[in-house]
């Protein structure tokens, strides 16, 4: 079996992993030059770590991984509203959380699987086609080839999707919100693993690397679902933003290269099926719990080790229905946390602040973070044996 990976992220590259453990060819192609360096952070949850175990890379997870501690949120004048420690997170999980960048995920992965499968970068699809006894696939330079099956591991805007499945529009769900992450170098420290600032319908802040350098985050409504350009994207920042003061004023006056930034609207997908022939959609591509969940990636990582599982002993049709079967239940309701959390993550009044100030640092705090933990995070995947 030759499998096409399409998208060098975590969830394509975890799959690629898993597949060269069950002995299962795969080829990788990812639209961007090598490695993107992406300036933001994310979390490795209860089952995203339970992968990087069985793939032996959480060693190296744990040697990359930002420091836990103490977020602090301030109003847009720099008032203190309330802090909670991401550490009793951690340990009510029993240490199996932490935070690290995108860029190093996707680089103790791509190591990981450099010798067992073919990354092809700066490589997009053009045309998929199901045929006899496979699918024929053209590059952009015009190569085609043919795979036993079709991976779409490539994002919310997937272009395997939209290929195969339809136009974008039929199955993206609007949250409401924009967000915009990158990486930029401290002029001082933060002093904390998070430091953040909330008005009415607007969240920014910037969490501490530990090398120098924070990852920004700056979320807000926005019910569009039209795309930024580049150019126009630092000043709409601007005019949520701009009269801010540190360190969200540091943070925008930084020089932002929007190539290795995140900027998009906040939407999930939803799919009756994630597969068609002999395609599938994995990650973000088929549900996309958005970064409000916290669980995207470590729910990517899980979807990946679930499909090459089934794979790997199970005919593709069958294989298919049995990774939907075990995957979906989980994607539902974390796409549920996401509406319900959207609403506390940017609040829609001052009163919503002041309750956001007044509860948040109860709930998570020792006596009541196992309750959140149990209400927002998501549920252990079986991942067999």
């Amino acid at each position: 079996m030759h499998v096409l990976i399409v998208g060098a992220g975590p969830g394509g590259l975890t799959l690629a992993a898993c597949l060269a453990q069950k002995g299962i060819r795969s080829t990788i192609i990812e639209k961007f030059p090598a490695n993107r360096a992406a300036g933001y952070s994310i979390g490795l949850h209860l089952n995203g770590w339970g992968v990087m175990e069985r793939l032996g890379l959480i060693d190296q997870f744990k040697a990359r991984a930002m420091p836990l501690g103490p977020a602090h949120y301030r109003d847009v004048r720099g008032r203190k509203l309330f802090s909670y420690d991401y550490q009793v997170l951690a340990d009510v999980a029993g240490g199996r959380i932490l935070a690290i960048l995108r860029q190093d995920v996707q680089s103790i992965l791509a190591d990981a699987v450099r010798e067992t499968s073919q990354i092809r970068y700066s490589t997009t699809v053009s045309t998929i086609k199901e045929v006899a006894g496979g699918v024929d696939v053209t590059f952009d330079d015009g190569v085609s080839e043919t795979f036993d099956i079709v991976v779409g591991a490539d994002g919310y805007r997937s272009s395997v999707r939209r290929l195969a499945f339809g136009p974008h529009e039929e199955f993206l769900r609007p949250l409401g919100y924009r967000a915009a992450a990158w990486r930029i170098k401290l002029d001082r420290p933060l002093n904390a693993s998070f430091v953040g600032m909330m008005d009415v319908d607007l969240q920014g802040g910037l969490y501490d690397i530990g090398d120098g350098t924070a990852a920004t985050l700056f979320c807000w409504r926005d019910a569009s679902l039209d795309r930024v350009e580049p150019a126009a994207r630092l000043p709409m920042l601007k005019r949520h933003f701009g009269t801010w003061p540190d360190p969200v004023a540091f943070a925008l006056d930084a020089d932002i290269d929007w190539n290795l930034a995140f900027f998009d609207t906040i939407s999930q997908i939803e799919m009756t099926s994630w597969s068609k022939g002999r395609i599938v959609l994995l990650g973000d591509s088929a549900w996309c719990l958005t970064f409000l969940s916290g669980q995207g990636t470590s729910t990517a990582l899980a979807g990946a080790y679930v499909l090459a599982q089934e794979l790997s002993t199970k005919g593709f049709s069958e294989a298919f229905e049995a990774y939907e079967a075990r995957m979906r239940p989980v994607t539902t309701r974390m796409q549920a946390v996401s509406k319900k959390i959207g609403g506390q993550y940017v609040p829609g009044s001052q009163l919503g602040i002041r309750l956001q100030s007044w509860i948040l640092p109860i709930m998570l705090s020792r006596p009541f973070a196992g309750l959140m933990s149990k209400r927002f995070m998501a549920p252990k995947i079986d991942l067999g044996r």
